[in-house]
């Protein structure tokens, strides 16, 4: 599932260009067009893609998405579940966080489930914030804050349950979690906690570039 940001005015590339930033043949893109798979606009000697719909479906294969695709604002967020334990509950709550971040956030949403399938996904699609389920998968959780500080430059949030045991929240905290939030909060106070780790992202980047710059 990929979350939205605002379509009009999207700049398009032309075919010749997807070919190019994707590193495949321009064949290769007419196929994707040709097979559904890639949303283009104009005829057919004339198509183009808007650079959002080249990101959804680059995020949907599993395809590195090139420098400067999204817009500079837009930020990416990976949603980590169990694959089996708490799968359904796991799978509802994205679903709502999708639809209530879309109207705060401009943001691209992907989710996946633990294992090498998460860190193959996060190796590219690069995300900015990644959400773990942590409420019934906290080993799992652990090993994925280990992967994720090796890569470096990403924030993680560790999505708990309730009344979580002390020790359990300190241990993702040493493990490098940014923040730890239960699942099951008020959405208006979820997202707001997960909005000001969105925002840190901000706040970090500006100062790396004033730091670049003094």
């Amino acid at each position: 599932m990929t979350g939205r940001t605002e379509d009009r005015g999207t700049p398009a590339l032309r075919i010749e260009q997807v070919a190019q930033l994707c590193g495949v043949s321009v064949a290769r893109v007419q196929g994707w067009i040709d097979k559904k798979r890639l949303q283009a606009i104009g005829g057919r000697n004339e198509r183009k893609v808007r650079q959002n719909d080249l990101a959804r479906f680059l995020m949907r294969f599993n395809m590195p998405i090139p420098a400067g695709i999204l817009p500079v604002s837009a930020r990416k967020v990976l949603f980590v579940a169990p694959g089996e334990r708490g799968a359904r509950a796991g799978a509802r709550f994205f679903r709502n966080f999708a639809e209530h971040l879309q109207g705060r956030a401009n943001c691209f949403l992907d989710s996946v489930t633990f294992g090498k399938g998460a860190e193959y996904k996060i190796l590219t699609f690069l995300p900015d914030l990644i959400l773990a389920d942590c409420v019934n998968s906290c080993e799992e959780t652990l090993h994925l804050l280990e992967f994720v500080g090796n890569i470096g430059g990403m924030r993680t949030v560790a999505l708990v349950r309730r009344n979580l045991a002390m020790a359990k929240r300190q241990r993702l905290l040493v493990a490098g979690v940014h923040a730890v939030i239960e699942r099951r909060l008020p959405w208006e106070e979820l997202q707001s906690s997960v909005m000001r780790v969105l925002n840190s992202l901000g706040a970090r980047q500006r100062g790396a570039a004033k730091a670049e710059g003094e």
